[in-house]
């Protein structure tokens, strides 16, 4: 039979190996952790960079779009104004041969 002592340092023993082997799986659950956290961050990051730059792309083509029909707009107004001139140039020519015609 073993003794007391025998049975206490066994025991302490099997104690100290549990410890120990908690201490091992404890590191390795934290890395573990660190490591699935890190991945989840970069995963994240980079779903946020793709939504990012399709927004940017969205907003590029919609400035884009606008601007051509701004400057479609413009250049209307400015077709419309230089008819109207020119009509009135044609006022102004004859208006002015009648009074160059008058005075002569």
């Amino acid at each position: 039979m073993r003794s007391v002592i025998e049975e206490i340092a066994a025991a302490e023993q099997q104690a100290e190996e549990i410890r120990q082997n908690a201490a091992v799986q404890a590191r390795e659950l934290t890395l573990k952790a660190k490591e699935d956290a890190q991945n989840a961050l970069s995963s994240l990051e980079s779903s946020a960079r793709n939504a990012l730059q399709a927004e940017l792309e969205t907003a590029k083509q919609q400035g884009e779009r606008l601007s051509a029909d701004l400057l479609a707009q413009m250049e209307q107004e400015a077709d419309a104004v230089c008819a109207a001139a020119n009509a009135k140039l044609d006022e102004a020519v004859s208006y002015l041969l009648n009074k160059v015609t008058k005075t002569a």
